[in-house]
């Protein structure tokens, strides 16, 4: 029944554009991805990362005219995030604590997503069947979980939809003989994408890329034009670094001592990753710790890493007159760049959820292929129905990919239980074992709490909080003597926590 299906589906994909309803086959897919990613609405609240927006944050819980002014003028997590905060204090204002709002909004940003990046393939391109096959890779593919699933990484899908919207009016202004109100509205747009999440500040090199797709001649006008987004990119990153967390990480936020020959691997690693992750979406997590250093190297993979972008560059090369393949590169490498952390200003190396927008690129080029074989006679009766089973049966599989990660994150224990398995003991890892200690501790299991806090002390030996959450653990079980000792402990290392004083 399910190789039939997959056979119907496949002819579907191979049918001439004529005889194709695009638009239907659109949301299909958005109902398919509404289904599959209905398996997250009733996950918990977590807390790593989504509590501390109520719990951190008065402003969030109480909603206000004052509240939104104090959401706009501060930072959040590290990041300059005001729109996405703004709508968890909405969130919190109608329906309180409840998790099925919340990741109800974070799936329907996704499906609307999905809509906007077939629209804007389509409208760069004129050809639906392109457009098709990247919004159906982009609605499905597992790496894209984290940023849906997860409530916390809500700015990523929310500053990817304003983003869309302004690379459709920038085509758009192509499109009217570049009619200047198109371009007034691409900048609005920017601006709402920029208030999202920092990663926008990509978008104006973005649309030299699209100049480029349109062959259009480098001219004043096509330079000037640029000059305010530019500006705008400009002092909202200015913005970002402005935050002393992000200055902190930027100054200390490698956990070991690498040199530049390190650096040069870790950036062609975290390269190489997404690449991998694109063809090979497996043994995803929340968190990738930065590599631990073993007799001097790195582990092997990272030496690797410049082989394989060799290759991609190589190829870039051969294709490099072909303007759909290069705007594709262009569009990928363009927008994971601003995450490739050359200087580090997160404590992780690489996040699946960065990878949510850039790997557009990557599918436009999968698209262009399908439509190149569609194109050619001779090659689509040859390669174009394996072409479209492939992609049937890959949809299939990440499906079931996204039904099952989604998972990952239905409990404070199964997500940081999942982040402690898939990543080596780093000091950073001591979170992890933190906060699942604490899960134990509100859940009554004394020792398996008592086992993680000392786990996080043993990956980190001078974590203040680590000492201060076992203390008070050990009192619950009347261990005063450990208690105590431990409470010194977290004094030693944070002079400044006075509830190890005052315990």
């Amino acid at each position: 029944m399910a190789k039939k299906a997959s056979q119907q589906a496949a002819k579907q994909l191979t049918d001439t554009p004529r005889e194709t309803n695009y638009n239907l086959l659109v949301w299909i897919i958005i109902a398919i991805t509404g289904m599959v990613y209905s398996g997250c609405l009733n996950n918990a609240i977590l807390n790593f990362d989504d509590l501390e927006y109520y719990n951190m944050y008065p402003e969030v819980i109480n909603l206000s005219m004052a509240s939104v002014k104090k959401i706009f003028t501060s930072y959040y997590l590290i990041m300059y995030q005001p729109l996405p905060v703004l709508t968890f204090a909405i969130n919190y204002a109608t329906t309180g604590m409840d998790p099925v709002p919340i990741h109800l909004m974070n799936v329907v940003m996704h499906l609307i997503n999905i809509w906007l990046v077939f629209k804007f393939i389509s409208e760069l391109t004129e050809k639906k069947n392109i457009a098709l096959i990247v919004a159906f890779l982009f609605a499905l593919h597992p790496m894209n979980v984290e940023a849906v699933s997860w409530m916390s990484a809500r700015s990523s899908s929310m500053y990817v939809l304003f983003y869309l919207l302004a690379l459709r009016s920038y085509v758009r202004y192509h499109k009217t003989n570049f009619q200047t109100k198109h371009l007034i509205i691409a900048a609005l747009y920017f601006i709402v994408s920029l208030f999202s999440k920092a990663q926008a500040v990509t978008l104006p090199v973005l649309l030299f890329a699209i100049d480029y797709y349109y062959s259009r001649k480098l001219n004043t006008k096509l330079i000037l034009e640029k000059i305010p987004f530019f500006a705008l990119s400009v002092v909202f990153g200015l913005i970002t670094v402005m935050d002393s967390d992000t200055q902190g990480n930027l100054k200390d936020g490698m956990l070991i001592s690498y040199n530049a020959i390190d650096l040069f691997f870790m950036v062609c690693y975290s390269f190489a990753f997404y690449f991998v992750k694109l063809i090979l979406p497996a043994n995803l997590c929340g968190i990738y710790v930065y590599p631990p250093k073993t007799g001097g190297s790195l582990p092997w993979e990272y030496y690797a890493s410049p082989l394989l972008l060799l290759g991609i560059l190589f190829l870039l090369y051969r294709f490099r007159k072909n303007r759909a393949a290069i705007f594709g590169a262009a569009l990928f490498f363009i927008t994971i760049s601003i995450n490739i952390q050359l200087i580090p200003s997160r404590l992780f190396i690489t996040t699946d959820r960065y990878a949510y927008f850039p790997y557009v690129g990557l599918f436009f080029i999968i698209g262009y292929i399908y439509n190149q074989l569609q194109q050619n006679e001779a090659l689509a009766k040859k390669y174009l129905q394996p072409f479209g089973i492939v992609l049937v049966a890959a949809g299939l599989v990440y499906c079931y990919a996204i039904w099952e990660r989604n998972k990952t994150w239905n409990n404070d224990y199964d997500f940081l239980t999942d982040i402690i398995e898939k990543n080596e003991p780093v000091p950073y890892i001591s979170r992890a074992y933190g906060n699942r200690g604490n899960y134990f501790l509100n859940n009554g299991m004394i020792n398996e709490a008592i086992a993680d806090f000392t786990s996080a002390l043993k990956v980190k030996p001078d974590d203040g909080q680590s000492y201060y959450n076992r203390a008070i653990t050990y009192v619950k079980v009347s261990r005063w003597q450990e208690a105590l000792a431990d409470l010194d402990s977290s004094i030693k290392y944070n002079p400044k926590f006075a509830l190890s004083y005052s315990n």
